[in-house]
């Protein structure tokens, strides 16, 4: 991948007109929901978009999307480095009419077309996506202390007295 930083504003109406592809990283700093969502973000994300026109006409936008994130695993609670990978198709709608007619395999995104596209906005939307929903090492990684204030000593701990043994001698 290249290290050309993506656009921050495109006409993605004339791009996906002309067929074009766009490839290269989004700084981190663009990428501000996704820093708060995480314990940061130690390199830029890197994406790949295409835009173009399907069999139907419709302008459509589509790619993949590649970065890592520091998480916080929900079991040992340290950090550690995730790989986020993710790929999207996009069908430009201007109302709910056109979301509505879309095919399964496409989601809409909503933009009028003299609106500009902020590139960061759709990478981060999928980044997002890519997040697990209980972050956590995997599985032998992690190093969780089972047993609390274990006795160093080596000696078996005092047996405290139990207070129902008086009951015993009621009877």
């Amino acid at each position: 991948m290249s290290n050309f930083e993506l656009p921050d504003r495109i006409n993605p109406y004339q791009m996906a007109d002309k067929k074009s592809d766009l490839s290269g990283e989004i700084e981190t700093k663009r990428l501000k929901r996704l820093e708060a969502a995480t314990e940061g973000l130690p390199k830029p994300a890197n994406a790949t978009v295409s835009f173009d026109l399907d069999g139907s006409g419709r302008r459509v936008i589509s790619g993949q999307v590649s970065g890592t994130a520091n998480l916080l695993c929900q079991r040992c609670l340290k950090a550690f480095s995730y790989d986020l990978e993710g790929e999207f198709n996009l069908a430009l709608v201007y109302n709910d009419e056109m979301a509505k007619s879309l095919p399964a395999h496409l989601d809409s995104l909503m933009l009028l077309p003299d609106e500009p596209l902020d590139v960061a906005q759709i990478v981060e939307d999928e980044l997002l996506l890519c997040l697990p929903m209980h972050a956590m090492h995997p599985e032998g990684d992690c190093r969780i202390e089972t047993q609390f204030g274990a006795d160093e000593s080596g000696e078996s701990p005092v047996k405290a007295p139990n207070p129902f043994d008086i009951l015993k001698d009621l009877k």
